[in-house]
């Protein structure tokens, strides 16, 4: 389980299941946990503003460098 935050204000945007190795290039919708995130459009956002990503449905294209991430990785 991830726990991803907000690079600007270290505020909690995702509580999410990463399956398997690699960098978090985005989420898939049914593995996220907990969402705190705001949503305008297809934009995701921070509630402090800052864009987090972008959702084309099934997952949600995160824009690096915008968040970071702590927790375990499952193995699948």
């Amino acid at each position: 389980m991830l726990t991803v935050k907000c690079s600007k204000c270290k505020r909690k945007l995702y509580k999410y299941l990463k399956i398997g190795k690699g960098r978090l290039w985005h989420c898939w919708r049914d593995r996220i946990v907990e969402d705190y995130t705001v949503h305008e459009g297809d934009r995701v956002m921070c509630s402090c503003g800052n864009e987090i990503g972008v959702n084309k449905g099934k997952y949600i294209k995160l824009k690096q460098h915008s968040f970071t991430y702590k927790g375990n990785i499952t193995k699948k």
